[in-house]
């Protein structure tokens, strides 16, 4: 009887677990756009020996489905954000809006250039995942069916800002939950 009771609360647990990464659904307050983001973005960290290790830079990944009166569009939201503090030095770290983003090695790397319209141009008046920082910036990357599919096998080893005159910051898999994307799918009805 113990072993049958132990068996159901290990179930119960998994499908708590499953459910956690179950996608944020929502409707933008402003604009009436239906969105539905990853559970747990993927977050990586800028590699800094200068620095101690709570002080970091940081990039979240998600993936994002608006939905606009039945017209769907796929997005890769972006947030940089950061636990030092720059107040009395310049910030010399490529700026996000303006920087593609690689996603993966250099052999299977797929790079994509950001909307300028950034999260107006999928229809948000408001973040599409909340970050633990105050200060934040985000880039908008719309993406294609394809480029999904691509993305679907697993979150990338390393994501790579890539600025101007070819100048880029590799950041390493700090926390990527595979479920997440799985669930997303899931929840999307997409199959790649």
């Amino acid at each position: 009887m113990r072993g049958y009771l132990l068996a159901i609360l290990a179930l119960v647990q998994a499908s708590c677990a499953s459910r956690d990464l179950w996608p944020v659904e929502r409707v933008d307050p402003e604009t009436a756009v239906h969105v539905t983001v990853m559970a747990d973005p993927w977050t990586y960290a800028l590699d800094d020996s200068t620095r101690p290790a709570d002080a970091r830079d940081f990039l979240s990944i998600a993936v994002v489905e608006t939905n606009r009166a039945g017209a769907r569009a796929y997005w890769l939201n972006a947030v940089s954000w950061s636990t030092i503090d720059r107040s009395a030095s310049p910030d010399r770290r490529i700026a996000l809006p303006a920087a593609n983003v690689r996603l993966g090695g250099s052999a299977d790397a797929l790079e994509l250039a950001p909307d300028a319209g950034g999260r107006a141009a999928a229809g948000l008046s408001e973040p599409a995942f909340s970050v633990p920082a105050d200060r934040f910036t985000e880039a908008w990357y719309p993406l294609s069916e394809d480029e999904i599919a691509r993305i679907a096998a697993g979150a990338p080893s390393a994501v790579a800002l890539v600025g101007g005159a070819g100048r880029i910051e590799t950041y390493t898999v700090w926390q990527a939950n595979p479920g997440a994307m799985s669930e997303f799918l899931k929840a999307t009805g997409f199959s790649p």
